[in-house]
This record gives C-alpha cells, structure tokens and sequence, in this order.
C-alpha cells in the first residue's frame, strides 16, 4: 500500500483522520469498525476524547455516524485487526500522515512567529540608541542595559507583549525601589541625563554608576524577570493593542514630601 492517509483538522487544530478512510484502507467494512470502536469505547477514550461526526452516505443521502481518531486511537483500532500486510502497511502510513502534520503545524506557527517577532524590539531599538548617547560617561541607563540583552529577551517579550509596551518603565520602577530600599545605594552614585521618550518628549531622568551594573543585570534576570515581568505583562494584556493612557506611562511627578525618595521617571 502506497498511499498518502489524508487527515482533517479539528477547529482546536488537531490532525485527526477519518474512520472511513481507516476502515477502506484497512479493507473492512465501516460498519464493522464502528462496532469495535464502540465495543472498545472506554479504551479509546483514554487516548484522547472520542470524536463522532454524523455525515451522509454518498448516493443514499441518509445520515451517518463516523467518527475522527488521533493517532493512537487510530493505531489501537488497527491492533483489533489481525496483523496482516495490509494492517501493517496501515499503521506505517499513519505514522508518516501524523508525522507530516506535526511538521506542516510547527512550520505554520514559526512563520507566524517570523511575522510577529521584532515587532516590540524594533520599536525599542531606535529610542535606545538614541538615548545611549545621552548617557554620561561612567554611567548606565535601564534602557541601555535593556538594549544590551535584547537579543536574549527577545523571545520572551515578542511572545509577550504588544508594540506600545515600555517595559523600560516597569523595569526602571522596579529598580529604582530596589537599589534605594534594598541595597542602599547612595545619590553620589547616580546622575541625570535628558530621556527622549516614546512621544519625543525629553525627561531629565536618572542613571547609575557603572560599577553597579552587574548587580542590574543579576537582578534583570534573578528578580524582575521571574517575579515582575508576568505581572507587567498581566498589566498590558487588559490594553493589548491599545497604547496605555499617558499617566500610566509615566511616574507621578514627586510630591515636596517624597521629592527625596523618587525621582520623575525612576532610572529608565
């Protein structure tokens, strides 16, 4: 047997084939089949749910049941069959038909992925690089440092988030509490620089000494990408799509009480 077993897929995307075609290629009688599939109901339906379609018969126009088996499903309805040529030549083309569809799925996703990915990491990139250059020698910026391990999160954040995220500022908040709070780093070691934000307006904003640079970048991926990132992308999944209202993009300008404690746009 020579032929290419073609499968159906489901609307949740499952490749599943048909107990007709199963019956033909296994040269019995649909009729007999149904009744071992439903003799062996429970058995099957430990190997995924049992899906039954009703259908016409060709040139009779009366109704029919049939049903829609996945792979192992459709290799244990084989195995009812005495093992002959032709059961075994069956069960070797399913393989193949599943083994094609899986693959056919897996390059359909990556070219949807391919089309998707980049979209948040090139609109970061030009406000980044832009804003390298304002940076003061000595010092580091989030969105610098950001810009520096693009490459390793681009999966995640392409996956995760929509093109008006600014994950510069969630990341920046998070840091700002933590090197004030946590590690008690003192103002000497910070300086303001002119921001160019999203929408072109300038921020003098904060940046810090570079020899807490590698202690950023444990935090990065040791805190704020486990504990935090699934909480900002929560937070941008309610506006997917949409850029977030201005005053949510933005830190409040501090208060005379707290001018000391938080800066405008805290470290971005």
């Amino acid at each position: 047997m020579t032929q290419n077993l073609e499968l159906v897929m489901t609307d949740a995307g499952e490749p599943r084939i048909e107990s007709h075609l199963v019956a033909k290629t296994l040269g019995i009688e649909h009729e007999s089949l149904m009744r071992a599939v439903n003799t062996y109901r429970s058995e099957i339906g430990a190997l995924g749910i049992l899906r039954f379609e009703i259908g016409e018969i060709k040139g009779r126009g009366q109704p029919e049941k049939y049903s829609l088996l996945n792979e192992n499903q459709a290799i244990f309805v084989a195995t009812l069959s005495r093992n002959t040529r032709q059961v075994v030549d069956f069960k070797l083309q399913l393989t193949k038909a599943f083994a094609a569809a899986r693959h056919q799925l897996q390059e359909q996703e990556a070219r949807q992925n391919a089309g998707a990915i980049h979209t948040l990491t090139e609109m970061f990139r030009p406000r980044a690089l832009e804003n390298l250059q304002r940076v003061p020698e000595g010092y580091f910026s989030v969105m610098g440092e950001l810009f520096k391990h693009l490459y390793n999160l681009e999966a995640l954040v392409n996956r995760s988030l929509d093109e008006h995220a600014l994950i510069e500022i969630s990341v920046g908040m998070r840091w700002s509490r933590h090197a004030r709070e946590d590690l008690a780093i003192p103002d000497a070691d910070r300086c303001r620089y002119p921001h160019v934000c999203q929408n072109g307006r300038v921020e003098q904003v904060w940046a810090s000494a570079l020899c807490h640079v590698t202690t950023f970048d444990q935090w990065l991926w040791g805190v704020y990408i486990p504990q935090h990132f699934p909480e900002y992308v929560q937070y941008r999944t309610r506006r997917v799509g949409l850029p977030a209202p201005r005053d949510q993009l933005r830190l409040a300008q501090p208060s005379a009480r707290t001018t000391a404690l938080q800066p405008p746009l805290a470290w971005v």
